[in-house]
């Protein structure tokens, strides 16, 4: 029987688009960068951005401290600051990454049936959590704009652990954090490789749902995955667990 659910966000619960090569994103920034006397043309900003974002990750991996490392996207707002003789505060960095955020996010809503689940599995005593590949910076306030922050037990977001999925390290983080023993514990996501062989790798049983944001699947599902075509569908898996387990 599963007593808890670990479900990702995006695409799995809340449906979203973003585009972070509009022109008149990087030129918003600039005007706000600019009022800080912080001075980027647009295209050299974006460029900065997207070097920051490369160089980065080249590093974590070099470190070798994860499989599958995470960064930081405060540290490469951070550094943007930081090449212009600037130091930002922690205060100025968050401003910075939730106006890049909202100018770059043309959808963001709840998948029709994401409340109703979470409300019938709290009903049922369920336990629920939350493990995604986001950054907080992110993430964190778009939790309270989509009225999710209480909705979860626990929360485990890559950008704050440093690492994401489909990482073993990152799953084990969030099972020995939330102290849950694997054969009470059903993963629930929308890409195959990060949510459900993820979630195989560390013994847990996993649901799929394939939405507009699931990457193209390139291998079957783990033995011990259910595939559903709604997102209220994971109360049936769970009920039939009750007979399986």
């Amino acid at each position: 029987m599963y007593r808890n659910y670990i479900f990702d966000l995006y695409g799995t619960l809340v449906d979203i688009h973003t585009d972070e090569e509009k022109d008149a994103l990087w030129r918003t920034l600039c005007v706000l960068l600019a009022e800080q006397g912080v001075c980027y043309r647009p295209e050299e900003l974006r460029m900065a951005y997207h070097g920051q974002v490369q160089l980065q990750a080249r590093t974590l991996r070099r470190l070798g401290r994860a499989a599958e490392p995470e960064v930081d996207i405060g540290a490469v707002f951070r550094q943007l600051y930081a090449a212009r003789g600037y130091a930002a505060t922690d205060q100025e960095i968050a401003t910075l990454a939730r106006t890049f955020r909202r100018l770059s996010t043309e959808k963001l809503r709840l998948f029709d049936g994401t409340e109703q689940l979470l409300r019938e599995l709290r009903e049922r005593g369920k336990r629920i959590y939350l493990l995604s590949n986001a950054q907080a910076l992110f993430t964190r306030p778009e939790l309270d704009i989509l009225h999710l922050k209480d909705a979860f037990d626990g929360i485990l977001l890559s950008s704050e652990a440093g690492c994401k999925k489909p990482d073993s390290q990152f799953y084990r983080l969030m099972l020995e954090r939330y102290r849950l023993r694997p054969e009470e514990t059903l993963m629930v996501g929308n890409d195959d490789r990060a949510d459900c062989h993820g979630a195989a790798a560390v013994g847990l049983d996993s649901c799929y749902i394939a939405t507009e944001q699931s990457p193209v699947r390139r291998s079957p599902l783990p033995r011990r995955c259910s595939e559903i075509s709604r997102i209220t569908e994971v109360l049936s898996v769970g009920c039939s667990a009750l007979l399986a387990h």
